[in-house]
């Protein structure tokens, strides 16, 4: 039996991609950007849901209905991203609401990636208290993405989560 896995934040879906060729089921994924809506669904035949997932207790709902076995998601890097301005401002939140929904819906394994520098940030110092006190036991690494066959050197934050 494959795991059902729920994308956040998908965007054109990388990483329902990279789960899927994993051996994962996608059941769905949740996105707010049209322009990333109209490219998954020209890229998947599961559904993509437009939810704003800043509001992370209505999310939570629609995500349960799932029943996911693992939530995965990239939450918007801007705020963190060495070509950015580096404040964190009102997208940075959206790494505490993924914790949040993640939190709320409670399914064994989570997986969360970013960029490199958001792992020292105030914003996943705040998400990560919030997946501990869910009771998720976290591995959390920053790698070189052009080690794991990604074309650019590139330094990626790796958050794996699992219940326990």
């Amino acid at each position: 039996m494959r795991m059902r896995a729920v994308e956040l934040f998908s965007g054109c879906g990388g990483m329902s991609l990279g789960f899927m060729n994993a051996g994962f089921e996608m059941v769905a994924a949740y996105e707010y950007w049209d322009a990333a809506i109209a490219c998954y669904e020209k890229n998947f035949n599961h559904p993509v849901r437009k939810a704003d997932l800043s509001d992370a207790d209505a999310a939570a709902r629609l995500i349960k209905d799932d029943s996911p076995d693992v939530i995965i998601g990239g939450p918007p890097c801007q705020d963190f991203s060495a070509a950015g301005k580096r404040v964190e401002s009102d997208r940075a939140s959206l790494t505490k609401r993924y914790a949040m929904i993640v939190a709320a819906v409670k399914p064994p394994f989570f997986v969360m990636e970013n960029v490199g520098r958001s792992s020292k940030s105030e914003a996943y110092a705040e998400a990560r208290k919030v997946f501990k006190d869910a009771g998720y036991g976290l591995t959390e690494r920053v790698l070189d993405a052009s080690l794991c066959g990604v074309p650019q050197k590139r330094k990626r934050f790796i958050c794996v989560g699992a219940q326990g």
